[in-house]
């Protein structure tokens, strides 16, 4: 009988591989310019054309290879970073598994080209899906340039499960921004279809921040510092008005590798429990130094993910020092407990947080809208019964500033005063009120660099939804003209909020539908009463009256709830009457 088990083709083996390593373009720009750092560069130049499915350059001026080295470098587990297995317990680099540049050559067609200080002449050697087509001498700089074109032109399979450029380059983008952050002492610039969307001087994490993330951003994160039993952290850590839907924005790496570890998310959230709108998360940009063999960094094929040694210890450290940072700012919130991943506040005081000024006027114009609700569809007029809706509601009191306590003839509300506000204003949005106005002195906004080219994209619909920009720098706009929502002017920097929403809209609707919701969605939020800001008791009956008026505006447009309805009937069950 016939062995039915055979070796893999040396080819066939090399792409299963590559599927392992590079999952798209932004897997292959990690790669290659962390070989970079691991070389010694201290200037790195990354070229991408399409998202990096044309074409993905990488140039560095480290210490470049010798024509041997060059070649071995293209063989698998070929690699000068570990001699034996246990050089895995003390890491020091970013690549150690000699995986990467031959997975990617077996999927792409690659030129890489070298040369090391002391060499006459450099090595350029060609690779097509995994094959040397040609090694010869050239004239070269010191470094290493390696470019990569056609990426799985061979590997149809996997080409076909790209998403759009726009999605990769994206992709490219928040790989490079993550590098550049953890490795703030290198210049890196980034390219994207010939126009420059990141550039940072190796000067620093402050002049990093301020380089990606714009002045605005920096001057608004506080430093965080800490040292304790042989770990160290350092970086920035917004204030809580840098809230993000999303975590995009809590850029963490470990012994300067940037990772992903779930309890880092965790430990900064309890950092700020009680400081921030439900389903919103902090920014933060922290690194944490740490001896090697305290943490497993080959867990996973692109070694994105970590794991650590004594994971309790770290999360404590993080939250300590996050909030710590904080408080110096003036933002106190009494020591949460950590009990398998729940947090609770200590102390009956809650936490305290300084007040913010909010735009004027908004109370007016809901009043307005008691007078000329919205339109009920038959789920919101099934939300209220008949009595309901004739019978007057009463404001009772506040909650810390954030709830509002209200009294029906069936129920107790606990409405959500920052959610409620954003849905009326969501809804007169919808309704098609607002104008625009010409600012009396125009913005220049910074963009960052996903943000840079998204504009390109979106630039000239921002004028359909009340915005007028122009760009006057690579990353930089002139704001000369505005939405106003609810009888306020957004601020100029929102037009970069609108942009992110539009991109992430756009997969599913029409580019111009996709930058109207945005606007709609920014505008709301800007507009609304925010949690901790007191109203007086005319102010919130206003309110309560206003969700009585429009039932719709139960749902935010994030989707979350604005009021908690407890009936009078689970009141009497509770207390067994």
């Amino acid at each position: 009988m016939p062995a039915s088990i055979r070796k893999l083709d040396p080819l066939v083996a090399s792409q299963i591989a590559a599927g392992e390593v590079v999952e798209r373009p932004a897997s292959v720009v990690k790669e290659l310019v962390e070989n970079s750092i691991d070389a010694g560069a201290d200037r790195i130049s990354i070229e991408i054309v399409h998202g990096g499915m044309k074409l993905i350059r990488v140039s560095d001026n480290g210490k470049g290879m010798s024509r041997e080295d060059a070649l071995l470098s293209l063989e698998r587990f070929a690699t000068s970073k570990i001699s034996s297995v246990t050089d895995l317990d003390n890491i020091g680099t970013l690549g150690f598994r000699g995986e990467a540049l031959p997975s990617i050559a077996s999927c792409s067609r690659l030129v890489l080209e070298t040369k090391t200080a002391g060499s006459d002449e450099g090595t350029s050697v060609r690779v097509d899906g995994g094959s040397v087509i040609r090694v010869s001498e050239k004239g070269l700089p010191q470094g290493t340039t390696i470019t990569v074109t056609d990426l799985f032109f061979n590997t149809p399979a996997r080409f076909k499960f790209m998403k759009s450029r726009a999605t990769e380059r994206n992709a490219a983008i928040d790989t490079v921004e993550r590098l550049a952050l953890a490795w703030h002492d290198i210049s890196f610039a980034l390219t994207s279809d010939g126009r420059m969307v990141l550039h940072t001087t190796g000067k620093g994490l402050r002049d990093a921040l301020a380089n990606i993330f714009g002045p605005d951003t920096l001057e608004s994160m506080v430093k965080v510092w800490g040292d304790y039993s042989g770990i160290k952290i350092s970086g920035f850590a917004g204030l809580p008005r840098l809230y993000r839907r999303s975590r995009d924005r809590q850029l963490f790496s470990v012994n300067r590798r940037p990772v992903k570890n779930t309890c880092l998310g965790w430990a900064l959230d309890s950092a700020y429990a009680g400081l921030l709108p439900p389903k919103t998360y902090p920014v933060a940009v922290l690194d944490l130094t740490l001896e090697p063999g305290s943490i497993d960094v080959n867990v996973h094929p692109t070694k994105a993910e970590i794991k650590f040694g004594n994971e309790a210890l770290i999360r404590r450290m993080i939250t300590q020092r996050v909030r710590e940072a904080l408080s110096q700012a003036g933002y106190v919130s009494d020591p949460p407990v950590i009990s398998q991943g729940v947090v609770r506040l200590g102390g009956p005081s809650g936490v305290s947080a300084p007040r913010r000024e909010d735009p004027r006027g908004i109370i007016e114009d809901i009043r307005q809208m008691q007078t000329h609700p919205l339109t009920l569809h038959d789920e919101g007029r099934r939300l209220l019964d008949d009595t309901e809706q004739e019978a007057e509601w009463e404001y009772l009191g506040s909650l810390q500033d954030m709830y509002l306590v209200a009294k029906t003839p069936d129920s107790l509300l606990i409405i959500d005063q920052h959610a409620l506000a954003e849905s009326l204003a969501y809804h007169c949005l919808v309704r098609g009120e607002g104008g625009s106005q010409e600012l009396l002195l125009p913005e220049v906004v910074q963009l960052e660099p996903r943000q840079a080219v998204l504009y390109q994209e979106y630039g000239e619909r921002l004028e359909q939804v009340g915005f007028s920009a122009r760009p006057i720098g690579t990353r930089t706009v002139l704001v000369t003209r505005v939405p106003v929502i609810l009888g306020q002017p957004l601020p100029a920097a929102s037009v970069k909020q609108v942009l992110l929403d539009a991109y992430e809209g756009s997969s599913h609707i029409s580019p111009d539908r996709a930058v109207a919701q945005a606007r709609i969605a920014t505008a709301a939020c800007h507009a609304s009463i925010k949690a901790r800001q007191p109203l007086s008791r005319q102010e919130a009956q206003a309110l309560v009256q206003s969700l009585r008026a429009n039932p719709e505006a139960r749902t935010c447009p994030h989707g979350r709830p604005t009021v908690q309805v407890i009936p009078v009937a689970e009141l009497d069950r509770f207390f067994g009457r």
